[in-house]
């Protein structure tokens, strides 16, 4: 495109478009999750490594009756003899008394078979409750009593650092409330910080590297049952060094697991299930690897490796200075999402398998509050991403089922709530990162399309700088992906291999394999190759974003949002025939054999951007929720 009409363009759409979504009605962007101001860690932590079965920092925890029952029903073996030695050492039934008992660093908290409620902590505890907390009343608190039988007394929050007297939002707490009041929101827990200032997060109590260890032969063995009493069943907060593994955990309002501001961490081998929300969430932490793990049945994603320690925001190559957080060796399925990851920064996710979602994969930079966005330098290789069909949204929204109390929703059964909207049938979605490398992968059985990029524009995260409006979609490289067929070499064809919506400078898609042979996508103007930089700035093809637009207000308690006027991300797609076409359900695309000239193209590009302007005034929602 000429300079002229390039800087033509952008001098009519960029402003008019920020006026828009300053004064016109833009609605600021719902956070995807409610929580403290979070920062990273300063990343001069480790992965800590498995301590065994026979560390003699150690707290043996279990159900008398019913684990001594389970471990002799164990075949011979490993597991069962280190069962049998571990069962009289056991002096505690309630793994969060475990953890508070903790004196020194590196304790493994060793759990027998069975299922733990921890009702001595759940809603229907009797204890002392932090009232100025807000209206969680039936949330059991830390009473005095029992902080002074334990080892490490808990001591008030620090002026300034609790949350206000008339404090009403009991969710988004201060670190310091976090920590004094464990049992408000977290049905066990793990606060490392013992000096939570504004000075450092770094874990610096006994409560560093506590492993959490189910001792069973199988995931299944060992069952964390929140039975919906509190928001996550574990919370590993500024707890460097954690590592948690060999369990099932279920049934949370929020988290089945959840890690914040911590530096080193391991989450290994663990069964998420039948949560609202998150399977197995990290935030603003570094240095992790979640691996070998299983989740399914979640409203939200599987996984989700939001704001990661952001360690290529300077880097201006493709290649990355190191990872965050490492994903591998999972399976993901039957979630809304598989994956997910607002700020999903500097994440290299391999050798995983992301199944019968309704997404396989999905990063953004949509929400604000949330640190390190833009989202930049995740890597996804080497994974199967397929069949991502499933529709949430008319089998349990429509029918009225997200609307009972979570309890009898059915969610263990395999019910599902979508939290978030997005795009059913598609597998890997990038809405607005950069330098994002989709490689090597096996994409297949997708029946919308097995890759999905748009733009999105910097006031969507409340950021209202100019220069800042194309700061996404940018350097993003698709390349030796096997687009619609399998491992062992069957077809199973995508509805379109690639969309896009044109935006963007620095976006290549080359070297994949086609099961068909060809590319099949909707590119107005076919990019160049990587080594030659990729699309250019093309401003303006703004209608390809007028579905995302419209389906962002998405709001499964809605009736009206449930199925927002011009979206139909939410309808199921149709398997994809033998000879398929290239135009999306959404939009019909240009063909991307005409490319688009400048003075063919200056009315259409405008036309779009008007619509974009209207659709910006609609705002972007997304149903807050607390962590």
């Amino acid at each position: 495109m000429p300079r002229i009409v390039r800087l033509l363009l952008t001098l009519l759409v960029a402003p008019t478009l920020l006026a828009t979504a300053l004064g016109v009605g833009f609605v600021g962007t719902a956070v995807a999750h409610e929580e403290r101001p979070a920062v990273f860690p300063k990343g001069i932590g480790a992965r800590p490594a498995f301590l065994g079965y026979d560390n003699p920092r150690q707290r043996v925890v279990c159900k008398r009756a019913e684990s001594a029952r389970r471990i002799q029903a164990m075949p011979a073996g490993a597991a069962k003899q280190r069962n049998l030695r571990l069962l009289p050492q056991c002096r505690f039934s309630s793994i969060q008394d475990a953890v508070r008992s903790i004196t020194q660093r590196r304790t493994s908290v060793y759990v027998l078979p069975g299922v733990y409620e921890e009702r001595k902590w759940g809603q229907r505890a009797r204890s002392n409750y932090c009232s100025h907390l807000g209206t969680q009343s039936d949330a059991p608190l830390l009473s005095s009593e029992y902080i002074g039988s334990i080892s490490s007394p808990g001591t008030p929050a620090p002026d300034g650092q609790a949350a206000a007297a008339d404090e009403t939002d009991p969710i988004a707490l201060s670190y310091a409330d976090q920590r004094r009041c464990f049992a408000n929101l977290n049905l066990i827990s793990v606060f490392g910080d013992k000096t939570p200032g504004n000075a450092s997060i770094a874990c610096d109590s006994q409560f560093c590297g506590t492993q959490i260890v189910g001792t069973g032969r199988r995931m299944s063995d060992v069952v964390i049952d929140n039975d919906f009493q509190k928001l996550n069943a574990i919370r590993l907060d500024r707890a460097g060094g954690a590592y948690v593994t060999n369990m099932t955990l279920q049934q949370a309002e929020f988290n089945a697991i959840y890690v914040l501001e911590t530096d080193g961490f391991v989450l290994d081998r663990l069964r998420t299930r039948g949560n609202d929300e998150y399977g197995i969430l990290a935030f603003a932490s570094d240095h992790g690897l979640i691996q070998r793990s299983d989740a399914y049945y979640n409203g939200d994603s599987g996984i989700y490796p939001g704001s990661a320690s952001d360690l290529n925001a300077d880097n201006p190559n493709f290649e990355v200075t190191r990872y965050a957080i490492e994903i591998r060796n999972n399976r993901s399925h039957h979630n809304t999402l598989g994956y997910s990851g607002t700020a999903g920064n500097s994440v290299w996710a391999h050798h995983n398998k992301f199944y019968d979602n309704a997404t396989g994969i999905a990063t953004d930079s949509l929400f604000p509050g949330h640190p390190g966005l833009p989202q930049d330098h995740a890597r996804w290789n080497n994974n199967e991403i397929f069949r991502n069909n499933t529709n949430w949204y008319t089998d349990y929204v429509d029918k009225g089922v997200c609307d009972r109390p979570m309890p009898e929703r059915g969610y263990i059964d395999g019910a599902v709530c979508p939290v978030v909207p997005t795009p059913v049938g598609t597998g890997v979605l990038i809405a607005g990162g950069n330098s994002n490398s989709t490689d090597h992968n096996w994409i297949y059985d997708n029946w919308r399309v097995g890759t999905m990029q748009f733009w999105v524009p910097a006031p969507l995260r409340d950021e209202m700088d100019p220069r800042k409006l194309y700061d996404t979609s940018n350097d993003n490289h698709t390349f030796a992906n096997h687009m619609g067929s399998t491992p062992d070499g069957r077809v199973l064809e995508n509805g379109m291999d690639h969309w896009w919506d044109d935006q963007g400078v620095g976006n290549c898609w080359e070297r994949n394999l086609y099961a068909d042979g060809s590319q099949d996508d909707n590119f107005v103007l076919p990019p160049a190759s990587c080594a030659a930089g990729g699309s250019v700035f093309l401003p303006g093809m703004t209608v390809k974003d007028a579905g995302f637009l419209t389906c962002s207000q998405y709001d499964r308690a809605d009736p009206v949002l449930r199925h927002p006027a011009g979206c139909n991300w939410f309808d199921s797609p149709s398997r994809p025939s033998s000879a398929r076409t290239t135009t999306d359900a959404t939009v019909t695309a240009p063909s991307a054999a005409r490319p688009l000239d400048a003075a063919a193209g200056g009315a259409p590009l405008l036309a779009a951007a008007g619509g974009l302007l209207l659709l910006l005034g609609l705002g972007h929602r997304r149903r807050a929720r607390a962590a």
